[in-house]
This record gives structure tokens, C-alpha cells and sequence, in this order.
């Protein structure tokens, strides 16, 4: 049978058996989401209409689509924020721990827009995934005040565990969340854990929570044989994750015996740890982890670490860590600095900006750091280049140029100020007199997807520049859309003042919303909520919210979405 006839069966059993249930207070097909969910078929949207009370219910997913008929589609009815409550209801009868939103062995599942709030239990979540499934979607939910967590588990806010070792969990999508106020320790706020591969992290926002914002976990063995791999973080912002145990060694973002996994475009600040990439548990490895093009800045102990904790810990080895930006961790002034190397095998440190805190660390290793290379940094503290602290295998150097010559290492480095835009207010740009521009390896190629710190190009010209910044993607007329792929091209001038042009590309007519949302993840101006034609298209954003109000210079966030599809975009406003 011709391909295209195989699609249009498919497409045309969706349509014929999709169902769209209503769940309201009133006039709605059910009164309850679990009701709703009971009756659900594969193909099925459950829209849920807010209403005077919040819905007290904790949530079983009883079954999920399948790959004929299409998804089960649990959403917010347009226009509406419903909220699912858990105040007063007894635990959820079908799983093994207290979660508002639970799913067991599910695939073809979706839920989208609901404000989840309120469990208080030593081991609980938001929404938990457990056992074995495929092609979830979690999007665009606020999940806030799980709490009373313990030493057993913890009160988190998203977690997926991948409980059967022979079948993962596979082709998740958690995006857009807002995760904040949460007691996840002793575990993490969203967490993925077990046999759980190809994944998509992004645009979720975690913040204010007592232990690790998001986490990748391998080496459990409770869990199961296997670890999170093949999968990506990207374009999350991560704030205030503090550990409430053991002195406060918890990382914004963490990958802890994870394989295989792309950490990039990421925010983290005033975390414990900014992003750490470890092995907690003897005998695990954790390799082939890519950290590109990150800001960690201003984070209590440590910017990026990487190795096991211990010498009777796991490894972490044939890593690489690029064109990040670390900007004052540390804080608290443990000596542990920008860059923290601990048990660790052959991992590779270029292109990175290094700019300390007062206390002039730049560089921890310790014993456990063995033919792991670093080059093509640009490193920095404001108290010049003699006064500048490398710790190498637990021996201290004082002075960049002592430090290479006894090292071996920086060889291509520079010591120099990259001239941030505004870096007290979180502007990490460089300036067109930076030193960073044009100073990375020349060998450097960077992936076909990869981006620098606005989604822009990240090699302009023959050399990357150092750091998550890529200095000279002016022209949006250059980026040529490709067909049938929805594109957020940029913005253009960005940074701006007073206005920038944001530009995009849709291959087919849709509706688009284009949203902008401050860096705690608060909405500030809708631009675009319409139906519009294929093509390409143009927005300018005067700075302003919807009520009119000049917005502060300061770092913004658009949002664009069409269809299921979303792509962001990080503007600088400067006055």
C-alpha cells in the first residue's frame, strides 16, 4: 500500500473516531476531570473549564491513546486556568505515593495548562510517570506548593521514573512548566530517573524549591538497571533551588549518572551548585554529556562542576563543557569558585568565560582530576591577572601566567575582561571590544542546531567567540526559513531601546500566540494571538506590558507558539 494512503487512514481514523469531552461546573459533559478521564478514548480532548472552586481531585490516568487513533488530550478549555487541589483528599488510590496527577504505564498522553497545587506529603508529586511508556507530553502547567518532603522521597513537582528495566519510558516532552515553592528534598523538583530516553526538557521555569531544580538519574538500582540518556535541556531557567540537608549541595540542573544528554541555553542562578555533572553512586559512569552555551552566574557555592563527589563515587568522563558563561558563583566564598573539578577522566573545558567574585578563585580541582583539558577560555577577576587563583589537582597557583606554565594547561587562554553589557543586571552580551570575540578554538565546529545565548548563530565567521554570546548575528535577513519548518528567525536589534522587530516563519496558515514573560517567568505583553498566513512574518515589541507600562532594562523572554510547535527567544532591554 502507497505511504500516502497509509497516511490518509490514519488521519482519517483520528478524525472519525476524536471526541472532544467538556468538564464544567455546569453544561459540560462531566463534573469531575477523573470522570472525564474514565471515559476517555484514544483520540479524545478533555478540555476543562476553570470554575468557582478549584477541581479537589487527585487524578488517575486510567489508559492512554495509541499511535493509530491519536493522543489522549487532557487541556485547560481555552481562555480558562483550571486548578486541580489537593486540599483535603485522601491519597491517590493508584499510586504508591501521593501525587495530585498520576500515569502508569501510559502512552499517547498529553496534559496541558492547569495550576496544580497543594499535597503535603513525605513522597509525593505534582504529576508522576511511572513504569514503562511512550509519547507524553507535559506542557505548560504552573505546579506549586507540593510539600513535606523527606528524607523517603520528597514532595516534587514533575517526576518520571523509568521503573522498568526492558521498556523505557521514551519521547517525553516537558515543556513550559512553572514549577515553584515545592519541598522536593530529599529528591528534585523535576526529575527524571531510570529508563527513560529521548527526551525534551525545556522552557520550564524552577524556582524556590529545597533541593535540585532538574535532574537526570542513572545508577538507582531501586529504580532499575537503566539511565536517563539520549535526551535534551534547554532554554530552562532555574532560581533559588537550595538544599535543606547536609550543608546545601544542591544544583540547579544536574545530570547524576546520566548518558548521553545535551545541557545547553540554560539560566541558573542563586542555586547551591549552578550546573553539576556528576555520578553519586559506585561503579556508575556518567559520559557523553554536552554543556554548551549556558549562563550560570552568581550561585551560592559553585558555577558548573563536574565528577564524582568522593572517591568511592561514580566518574564522569568524555564530557564537554562550551561556550558557557560563569559570572561570580560562589558567593558564600566556599573556594570552590567558577569551575569545580572533582573525581573526573578525560573531559574536555573551551570557549568558556571564567569571571570571579572578589575572592579571586577561579578554578577547584581536586585530587580525582585526571587528563581533563582546558583551553580557549577567557578568564577574569576584577583584582588583576597576578592576584587570579587556579586550584590543579589540589595544588594552588596564583597568577594566569604561573598557572599555565606549571600546568600545561590554557595554553591558547586569555585573561581578560569581556566586557558584559550590564552583568549586574544579568545582561551577559559583550561588548564589540571584548576580547572573547573571535578568541575561540579555531577548531571548533559547532553542531548543526547549536545556538549561542538569543538562538542565534553560533559560529559567525571563521572562529567561535568565547562565552554564551555570539557577537555579529545582526542580519535576520540572512537566516533563510526552510520550508514546511515553523522558524523563529530573531530579533533584530537586540539588545534594544526603544523597540525591536521580531521576525518569524510559518510554513502553512495557523494560529500563533507570541508572548512575553519577564525572568521569573511572570507574563508581561501578548503580541499576537490570531489565525495568520503562511509565510513570513514581522512583530515590534515598544517594551511595553499590556497596560501600557514602560518595562525596566533588563532580560525578557518571548514565547512563540504554533500549534503544538513553541520556540524562544531572550531579549535584552537597555535604557
Amino acid at each position: 500500500m502507497p505511504k500516502y494512503v497509509v497516511t490518509f487512514l490514519i488521519v482519517f481514523v483520528q478524525v472519525l473516531f476524536a471526541r472532544q469531552l467538556i468538564v464544567a461546573e455546569t453544561g459540560g459533559d462531566y463534573t469531575s476531570i477523573q470522570a472525564a478521564l474514565n471515559a476517555a478514548q484514544a483520540g479524545d480532548s478533555i478540555l476543562v473549564k476553570e470554575k468557582s472552586t478549584p477541581y479537589y481531585e487527585k487524578i488517575n490516568v486510567p489508559h492512554g491513546g495509541d499511535a493509530i487513533t491519536g493522543y489522549i488530550t487532557l487541556m485547560a478549555y481555552p481562555g480558562s486556568c483550571p486548578v486541580i487541589d489537593g486540599t483535603n483528599v485522601p491519597n491517590n488510590p493508584a499510586s504508591y505515593t501521593d501525587d495530585l496527577v498520576y500515569m502508569e504505564n501510559i502512552s499517547y498522553f498529553r496534559i496541558i495548562g492547569f495550576e496544580i497545587r497543594n499535597v503535603n506529603t513525605p513522597e509525593g508529586s505534582g504529576i508522576r510517570v511511572y513504569g514503562h511508556g511512550a509519547y507524553l507530553e507535559i506542557r505548560d502547567n504552573e505546579i506549586h506548593d507540593i510539600r513535606g518532603g523527606g528524607e523517603s522521597g520528597g514532595a516534587m513537582g514533575i517526576t518520571v521514573y523509568g521503573a522498568d528495566s526492558n521498556q523505557p519510558i521514551s519521547h517525553i516532552i516537558i515543556d513550559g512548566n512553572h514549577i515553584h515553592d515545592c519541598d522536593p528534598a530529599w529528591s528534585e523538583a523535576l526529575t527524571l530517573n531510570g529508563n527513560v530516553e529521548h527526551f525534551e526538557v525545556t522552557n520550564n521555569i524552577v524556582e524556590d524549591v529545597n533541593n535540585i531544580g532538574i535532574d537526570f538519574i542513572g545508577g538507582e538500582d531501586w529504580l532499575s538497571s537503566e539511565y536517563a540518556r539520549n535526551g535534551r535541556c534547554a532554554w530552562n531557567q532555574v532560581y533559588r533551588a537550595n538544599s535543606s540537608y547536609e550543608d546545601g549541595y544542591a544544583a540547579g540542573i544536574y545530570v547524576d549518572g546520566g548518558q548521553n544528554i545535551i545541557v545547553e541555553n540554560n539560566i541558573v542562578s542563586e542555586c547551591d551548585l549552578g550546573i553539576e555533572i556528576g555520578a553519586e553512586n559506585e561503579g556508575v559512569v556518567t559520559s557523553g554529556v554536552k554543556v554548551r552555551n549556558n549562563i550560570v552566574y552568581k550561585n551560592d557555592k559553585a558555577g558548573i562542576v563536574f565528577g564524582g563527589y568522593d572517591v568511592n563515587t561514580g566518574r564522569t568522563k568524555n564530557c564537554s563543557f562550551t561556550g558557557n558563561t560563569c559570572y561570580q558563583n560562589d558567593q558564600l566564598n566556599t573556594g570552590h569558585g567558577e569551575l569545580w573539578i572533582q573525581y573526573a577522566e578525560d573531559n574536555d573545558i573551551r570557549n568558556n568565560i571564567f569571571y570571579a567574585t572578589a575572592q579571586n578563585i577561579l578554578l577547584y580541582s581536586e585530587s580525582g582530576n585526571i587528563n581533563n583539558s582546558t583551553d580557549y577560555n577567557l578568564w577574569y577577576c576584577a583584582a588583576g591577572e597576578s592576584s587570579g587563583i587556579w586550584v590543579w589537582n589540589s595544588s594552588v597557583y596564583q597568577g594566569f601566567s604561573t598557572y599555565k606554565a606549571t600546568t600545561g594547561q590554557d595554553e591558547h587562554s586569555l585573561f581578560d575582561d569581556p566586557q558584559f553589557t550590564d552583568a549586574d543586571n544579568a545582561n551577559f552580551h559583550i561588548s564589540g571590544t571584548s576580547a572573547a570575540i573571535d578568541h575561540g578554538d579555531p577548531a571548533f565546529v559547532p553542531d548543526s542546531n547549536e545556538t549561542d545565548m538569543d538562538g542565534q548563530m553560533r559560529l559567525v565567521g571563521n572562529r567561535v567567540d568565547i562565552g554564551a554570546d555570539e557577537t555579529g548575528t545582526t542580519s535576520l535577513i540572512a537566516i533563510k526559513p526552510i520550508p514546511n519548518q515553523f522558524l523563529l528567525i530573531g530579533a533584530y536589534p537586540n539588545p534594544f531601546n526603544p523597540q525591536t522587530e521580531i521576525r518569524y516563519y510559518l510554513p502553512r496558515a495557523q494560529k500563533i500566540q507570541m508572548k512575553i514573560f519577564d525572568n521569573l517567568g511572570r507574563l508581561l505583553r501578548t503580541l499576537a494571538d490570531s489565525n495568520q498566513p503562511a509565510g513570513q512574518h514581522s512583530v515590534i515589541w515598544n517594551g511595553r506590558n499590556n497596560q501600557g507600562i514602560v518595562c525596566p532594562s533588563g532580560t525578557y523572554f518571548l514565547r512563540l507558539s504554533a500549534g503544538q510547535s513553541k520556540q524562544s527567544l531572550r531579549l535584552m532591554l537597555l535604557k
